[in-house]
């Protein structure tokens, strides 16, 4: 889970317990009922969320602030309803301007936390928030930051929490909180292994967090307790920044592990040919040999680096590719004796051992004749036990040993489509570097892309496009990875993606396309993207919506300005008649009709029903849309097939604010 998305959720748990509270565990007054909204916070409080998010949809159509706030909590955590943030902001937006303290506070935080962030749209509501006399955002203010903003300079005190900031901002290439912990007295800080934050920023191949680390005072060629330094880890890094960032502070290009590896040879290791021929340039030697006797070229060759071998060869090297020894250490699987339970009962031994990262016992057992193919006691190879298990090292010794990686389990998962969807980019690496190839998978199963994608793993997505994996694969109901990306806020991955040949026309088993479902999820940066690669933007789907349609429908106004800007029709209808004015005044979505008011949309359009905006938003009890509707000249004549006004309905629906609107008596 990302970091936005932790902030969301905790936001909505914050929220509904915060709305909830002042009614929990006490007992209700005598009399009618105080709360109208007692049922819906009956319900979160029980955990019947399905049942609250009804009654809270009811309410916040009729123009319930507390109803917008909490339904808002709802779909910011998935409760009852699909996560949609969209929706959440858009709830608490409506309830901000009904001087709603608390949802002013929650929008602020949303905008501060949440992809894509808007620091100053939150500030604005913070301030709101405070006006409105909100504690908590008095406090906010106070400490000059905003809802939710972490500040590690000042609020983390320990010095060990700031040691385990320090690093993992390191490994997540976080500038900023770098920039405020990386003090003289950190900087160099060691974990019990002896790493720090250079080596994880080098690993990670954060190019920027290891300049800024150097600068600091970092120590260049600091070693762990297995003798590997920032640079051996940067040359296994995918990509190069931090690597070029090391050898530019002049990092020992020739230092040797506790074992005798260079650099080099960890780059030839993790078949980085662009990064070994960035330490040949440097200087780099290209005949060591480590304590096994193997050089960077028999690195090469194992890993199947043809080019960097070649290259290799040119420099002197020359391979001898002797086997390593096994670990004397541990040669037999250890079972539990007597009545202790052995969890692995029926495993043969070359399961259990595919399920530790060490692969010395692994190889031993293999060279005693295991097969590498060998299945665990549920019929699962166990290269896919390996791949579960997260054991890269055991996925390689299976796979140099000649494992079928096409082999599956019982549910028909391979390995490589198993280490996809758990995220695992190192194992992914390993099995396409040893010639999987990435669109490889069962027969019953979706592609490794798809279960990346589905999994929002991008580091895995990445790595199977760069191997050639197939965008337009679909999965089992015709969605495709440019549909699965239309929640991610990451273009690059799209950009990607299409650069490999993703197909933007491409349609799922519902008929809709990759803009369909961006203008859905307000993804602005992919819509863009799409259109600029020629999408048709106003491709229905089977029931006759339009991308403009769905964006209405979710009020996602920016998107329906980007639409309507490159050629949408505004006044499309969908197979029951729906145009997306209707759809957003069904949704309440005042912002959305007022964009579609504002491109001349029809205003008295009338669905199969002969409903117009005007009586649907009558009938939601929806004053704001309906003030709107009136404002751009809604007719209040038409009747409907019941042969039912816009104010027969208000009357019907007991809505004495749009009565007066709508000019009754």
């Amino acid at each position: 889970m990302g970091r936005s998305s932790r902030a969301a959720t905790c936001l909505a748990v914050a929220l509904l317990a915060t709305a909830t509270a002042s009614v929990a565990g006490s007992k209700a007054p005598a009399g009618p009922a105080v709360d109208p909204l007692e049922g819906a916070k009956a319900a979160i409080r029980l955990k019947d969320f399905a049942r609250a998010a009804t009654q809270l949809e009811t309410d916040a159509t009729k123009g319930s602030a507390e109803a917008r706030y909490l339904l808002a909590g709802l779909y910011l955590g998935g409760l009852g309803v699909p996560v949609d943030v969209a929706r959440a902001r858009s709830l608490l937006g409506e309830a901000a301007a009904q001087n709603h303290a608390r949802a002013a506070y929650t929008l602020a935080a949303i905008l501060a936390t949440t992809e894509p962030r808007d620091p100053v749209a939150a500030q604005h509501w913070l301030d709101v928030a405070r006006r409105l006399g909100l504690t908590l955002a008095e406090e906010t203010a106070q400490r000059k930051a905003l809802p939710l903003e972490f500040q590690p300079a000042t609020d983390l005190k320990d010095t060990q929490a700031r040691r385990e900031a320090l690093w993992l901002a390191a490994e997540r290439g976080d500038l900023a909180t770098l920039a405020a912990l990386a003090d003289h007295a950190l900087v160099d800080s060691r974990d019990p292994f002896g790493r720090g934050a250079l080596a994880r920023a080098a690993g990670a191949g954060q190019g920027e967090a290891v300049k800024l680390l150097l600068k600091q005072g970092a120590t260049v060629d600091a070693k762990d307790q297995f003798g590997v330094t920032a640079l051996m880890l940067a040359a296994e890094a995918p990509a190069p920044q931090a690597l070029d960032a090391l050898l530019a502070a002049r990092a020992a290009v020739n230092a040797e592990d506790a074992a005798g590896n260079t650099p080099l040879m960890y780059a030839a290791r993790a078949s980085r040919p662009e990064n070994a021929e960035r330490l040949l340039q440097a200087g780099a030697t290209a005949t060591t040999r480590n304590v096994q006797d193997w050089s960077a070229l028999d690195f090469a060759l194992a890993a199947d680096a043809r080019d960097l071998a070649a290259s290799l060869r040119a420099r002197g090297a020359v391979a001898i590719r002797r086997t390593p020894a096994a670990s004397g250490r541990l040669t037999d699987v250890r079972r539990a004796s007597g009545k202790d339970p052995d969890l692995y009962g029926g495993w043969p031994d070359p399961a259990v051992a595919a399920t530790r990262d060490d692969p010395a016992l692994l190889k031993t057992l293999i060279a005693r004749g295991a097969s590498p193919d060998t299945r665990a006691g549920d019929g699962t190879p166990i290269l896919v036990v390996a791949a579960l298990a997260g054991a890269p090292r055991a996925v390689e010794a299976l796979i140099e040993a000649g494992a079928n990686a096409t082999r599956t389990d019982r549910r028909g998962h391979t390995a490589l489509v198993a280490a996809a969807g758990a995220g695992n980019a190192e194992i992914v690496n390993i099995l396409l570097a040893h010639g999987v190839r990435a669109d490889a998978h069962g027969a019953t199963e979706e592609s490794a892309l798809i279960a990346a994608a589905k999994a929002r793993q991008p580091a895995v997505i990445e790595a199977l496009l760069a191997a050639r994996g197939d965008p337009n694969e679909p999965a089992a109901d015709g969605t495709t990875l440019l549909m699965l990306l239309a929640s991610s806020p990451d273009g690059e991955l799209a950009q990607r993606a299409l650069d490999r040949g993703a197909d933007v026309e491409r349609k799922d088993a519902d008929g809709r396309t990759a803009l369909w479902y961006a203008a859905r999820a307000g993804n602005a940066a992919l819509a863009t993207i799409l259109i600029h690669r020629g999408a048709v933007v106003d491709a229905a789907d089977k029931d006759g919506l339009t991308p403009l349609a769905a964006a209405a429908e979710a009020g996602q106004a920016p998107i329906i300005e980007l639409l309507l800007a490159s050629g949408a029709r505004a006044d499309a209808h969908s197979r029951r008649g729906e145009t997306p004015l209707l759809l957003a005044a069904a949704a309440g979505r005042a912002d959305a009709v007022d964009r579609l008011l504002g491109a001349r949309a029809d205003k008295n359009a009338q669905n199969e029903f002969g409903d117009t905006a005007l009586m649907i938003a009558s009938r939601n009890g929806n004053t704001e849309v309906v003030r709107r509707l009136l404002a751009a000249g809604a007719s209040t004549t038409l009747r409907n097939s019941d042969r039912l006004s816009a104010l027969d309905i208000a009357v019907a629906r007991a809505a004495p604010d749009i009565q007066r609107l709508l000019g009754a008596d």
